[in-house]
């Protein structure tokens, strides 16, 4: 048999690298702006076309490449800089493995323009599909321009997978974002189809923050620093009162200048807001960690956002008090003494060290016996002509003792009981008086006073589960329609947690889960709105303007028409706002806030809906949005109302995305797990 194994070309060997270092546009975007950065820039400009798919192309004035070393950057595993295995651990740049440009280049058409201070003229090479074309001499400013064309044109499955041009230029944000925040003396602009989204100057780290997400921010930060042995930590944490839904809230981590993801590190920071915040929102924090990088490992991931810490776990405590100590200066957390100025160095524990902790010896004494009356017990001494105390529990004296604390009231006899004790078994729960217990659990169960929802329960329990069970419809025909002749004639429900309901139906048992059922009843009821264009909107008499970042701003203004068409009259307010002018005039009130951040973690999430599928995108976010997020104590007659309401659905069954809002249990079912 003929040999099997051969070596992969090099352009297949490219485009097998490129799928994990280039997983998108943004990862594009991510890497040529770190390799700015490592150029010693101090101006970068990226401009993006049709979410990266077109065109991303990153400008730069940093010190520029040579006419030889331009080829070989292109190159894999080429760098400038490690030499040997140990430079890993003592990086302090981004780029240092020399995939990046070549996994680009195999994947796109790539156009590199540079030239360094020293020379007369620049460069200009053309690389396509990872093949060199000609070079030639162009006149350009110091620094290095890299234009990217059709990604991923050549590998037509990896392009059919990338998603839609509002999801990808939100990933391009979100790196550029970044790598500026961790780099605030760096001139740094981002254009998307030659339209502004960023221009940020030259500044300190806070107002980074601040040009980055408007000036509502700045009020809610609060200053962190702290200094170790082994972790630096500086930068800001936001307020209680500034946290958000999860899809809005700015939450950055940095090492030594790095960007990473920690999901351990998130939990210390959130377990010291703990009791400070509502459960399903998020505060800002925006943390600096500085370490040595031999403590470190970067290259665990090829994205480089997975970093391996040495001492994380005492990495973990710092940082959690570090920041419940933020939180006290403002005093949501209690603590003390926070201006002193010698603070405690608590060192790492390392087995083997000078500083190892020794457990000392402990001497025992084999003869000790503790029931021996000569032996010297703790405790307190008697006084002089008082109750002596010779042992625990033995109280001895022939006059009875008062109890301290909450017992005061109670007297103890010779035999150290209390008096009276054997009255308190004799009349047991006759002696009950039931008009004392306002309806509690002993009320409603031992007594058997039952309040008047728990009788209509009984009642439906009496009737609904001894109906026959025989009949095997389908619950979209004949269990709607028994359903709504219930709720026309007055039926009754289990009330399963806040959450749910069960209703007893000739074939079995209707489970209903009211959280999705009104997120269906809101979805459809925005089509119609939509369809009808005649919608009618409840205008708010003194609208309220709520502070948004400009990223967040631009995506509720490309959404405004939208929208209207189903009835939120949601406007632009001034620089940095928004205002909400009405609501659907059928809908329940909204909180302001809520509504927004609600909105604005849906556009996050699923970005900003396609034309294609406008309306029902719309909708759906806007259901999202509006749906009770937690499940509330539902009067009757509102159960009774979403029930109707669902039922008139074209699709009750399931929500717009997919889930599941109901579900029957058969009698036959029932019947064999009873066996």
């Amino acid at each position: 048999m003929a040999d099997l194994i051969k070596l992969l070309p090099d352009s297949v060997a490219n485009q097998i690298a490129a799928g994990e270092v280039v997983q998108r546009p943004a990862s594009v975007v991510k890497e040529l702006v770190e390799n700015a950065v490592d150029a010693g820039a101090t101006s970068i400009t990226v401009n993006i076309q049709e979410g990266g798919r077109g065109l991303i192309q990153v400008i730069d004035n940093g010190c520029g490449i040579s006419p030889d070393d331009s080829k070989m950057a292109f190159e894999r595993h080429a760098t400038s800089k490690i030499t040997k295995a140990d430079d890993l651990y003592a990086l302090s740049t981004f780029g240092f493995r020399g995939e990046a440009l070549a996994s680009i280049a195999s994947v796109s058409e790539v156009e590199l323009r540079t030239k360094r201070e020293t020379d007369d003229v620049g460069l200009r090479l053309y690389v396509n599909g990872g093949v060199f074309g000609e070079s030639t001499a162009v006149n350009i400013q110091t620094g290095t321009q890299l234009l990217v064309k059709n990604l991923f044109y050549n590998v037509p499955a990896r392009r059919k997978f990338l998603k839609s041009k509002s999801v990808e230029t939100k990933h391009i944000v979100d790196e550029f974002q970044r790598v500026a925040l961790c780099n605030p003396q760096i001139e740094m602009s981002l254009y998307d189809n030659d339209t502004p989204r960023y221009r940020l100057a030259s500044t300190t780290r806070r107002q980074r923050i601040v040009g980055m997400f408007g000036k509502h921010i700045n009020s809610n930060l609060l200053d962190l620093n702290v200094e170790t042995s082994i972790i630096r930590i500086e930068g800001f944490v936001g307020t209680p009162q500034s946290a958000k839904k999860s899809g809005t809230a700015e939450q950055f981590l940095f090492v030594n200048n790095r960007f990473f993801r920690s999901n351990y590190y998130h939990k210390a920071v959130m377990a010291a807001y703990e009791k400070l915040i509502q459960p399903g929102v998020y505060p800002p924090y925006f943390l600096y960690m500085t370490v040595d990088p031999a403590r470190i490992d970067i290259n665990i991931h090829p994205t480089k956002t997975e970093i391996k810490f040495e001492d994380e776990q005492a990495i973990w405590q710092i940082l959690n008090a570090s920041v419940r100590e933020s939180l006290g200066k403002m005093g949501a957390v209690p603590l003390m003494d926070f201006e002193a100025e010698d603070r405690i160095d608590i060192p790492v524990f390392r087995p083997g060290s000078q500083d190892e902790i020794k457990i000392p010896p402990v001497s025992l004494n084999p003869t000790f016996n503790p029931f021996d009356a000569d032996d010297d017990l703790p405790g307190p001494q008697a006084s002089p002509g008082g109750p002596s105390v010779s042992g625990p529990g033995r109280v001895s004296g022939s006059t009875p003792k008062s109890a301290g604390g909450f017992l005061q009231n109670m007297t103890y006899g010779e035999d150290g009981m209390p008096e009276g004790w054997e009255e308190l078994s004799k009349d047991g729960y006759d002696t009950f008086d039931p008009s004392t217990t306002n309806g509690d659990t002993f009320r409603n169960f031992i007594l058997d006073d039952q309040p008047a929802e728990d009788a209509e329960l009984d009642e439906f329990i009496s009737k609904g589960f001894e109906q026959d069970v025989t009949g095997d419809e389908s619950w979209t025909e004949q269990g709607a329609l028994e359903i709504e002749s219930k709720l026309a004639a007055g039926f009754y429900f289990l009330r399963i947690s806040n959450r749910y309901i069960a209703v007893s139906q000739d074939n079995g048992l209707t489970i209903i889960d009211l959280k999705r059922a009104h997120h269906r009843v809101l979805y459809e009821s925005f089509l119609r709105k939509e369809a009808s264009e005649m919608t009618v909107n409840q205008q708010e008499l003194f609208p309220e303007p709520i502070p948004v970042s400009p990223e967040d701003l631009r995506l509720l203004t490309e959404v405004q028409k939208g929208l209207l068409a189903i009835g939120f009259d949601i406007r632009p307010e001034g620089k940095n706002s928004v205002v909400i002018k009405g609501i659907p005039a059928d809908m329940d009130s909204v909180p302001n806030r809520e509504l927004i951040d609600s909105l604005l973690a849906q556009l996050h999430e699923h970005g900003i809906p396609d034309a294609k599928n406008r309306k029902k995108s719309l909708a759906l976010t806007m259901a999202g949005a509006c749906c009770m997020k937690k499940a509330r104590y539902l009067q009757k007659e509102e159960i009774e109302e979403l029930i109707l309401s669902l039922y008139a659905c074209k699709e009750p069954a399931f929500t717009a995305d997919g889930r599941q809002v109901l579900t029957t249990l058969e009698a036959d079912e029932i019947k064999k797990r009873l066996q």
